[in-house]
């Protein structure tokens, strides 16, 4: 196990896909704080034209706020989920998977070994989305309020963040590597990433919480991983545990009993 974990590393660091992602992730957090800017340096010129009081831009920002929202845009998921996707199916789409398995005892290693580098893989991630953050702070001269008080709060939630990630690519695992199924792992990829499971919340939601007293989206971590102040943290904690005891198993125990081609 431990030589095929090492390989999977391998194989994660030398991919251009999770290297080009992981220069995305940064870059669009330095861009989306430069957008800022120009987007109040407009408005400032719309409001003198208007002989208006004027918008002062804030340079200053929490450093726990950078911790809780690792990423600009929240749709910025989709971008660690097809890098997931990507890593995760590469060794059966090469017949690579073919070698690895006559070399362990149970084909569903593979699938741990894959899990385990992912929460690696997560965690690169988003400290790269916080690294992103604090150099477009600096990059637009403004600084940073350290308030102890929120620091461990944030990390927490955070950390949560990385759990909930964990739970997704738990289901985007099953289906490229437990269904072998690329094109629809990096569909469902999407529409995680997306947020595109608000519309049917939206629809839903209502008449399941008048039957069942409950809020469907509260126990959804595509949705939970939004999240900023009021982080549901039980909720979170809960669903990521359930979803990756569910899906790692039902992986290993489909991928052992399939052939591998």
């Amino acid at each position: 196990m431990g030589n095929l974990i090492k390989m999977d590393f391998y194989r994660m660091f030398r991919s251009k896909a999770f290297i080009i992602s992981n220069i995305v992730i940064f870059g669009l957090n330095i861009i989306g704080k430069l957008m800022e800017l120009l987007l109040f340096n407009l408005a400032n010129g719309l409001v003198k034209e208007s002989e208006q009081a004027e918008i002062v831009f804030d340079y200053t920002e929490n450093l726990s706020s950078v911790f809780i929202n690792p990423l600009w845009l929240s749709m910025m998921i989709i971008v660690i989920l097809i890098s997931a996707v990507t890593f995760s199916y590469a060794d059966i789409a090469n017949g690579f998977i073919k070698n690895i398995a006559g070399q362990v005892s149970q084909k569903g290693h593979t699938v741990i070994s894959k899990f385990i580098v992912l929460c690696v893989h997560n965690l690169i991630f988003l400290c790269v989305g916080v690294l992103g953050k604090i150099a477009s702070q600096f990059i637009i001269g403004g600084s940073f309020n350290v308030d102890t008080a929120d620091m461990p709060i944030a990390v927490a939630t955070f950390l949560c963040k990385w759990l909930l990630l964990q739970a997704l690519c738990a289901i985007i695992l099953f289906i490229s590597t437990g269904l072998k199924n690329k094109t629809l792992a990096s569909v469902i990829g999407v529409i995680f990433g997306s947020g595109s499971l608000m519309i049917i919340h939206l629809m839903i939601d209502s008449q399941v919480e008048q039957f069942l007293k409950i809020n469907l989206s509260d126990y959804d971590p595509s949705f939970l991983i939004q999240g900023g102040a009021g982080f549901m943290f039980a909720n979170a904690i809960v669903v990521s545990l359930v979803i990756i005891a569910i899906f790692i198993p039902l992986t290993v125990t489909i991928f052992n009993k399939s052939d591998v081609k």
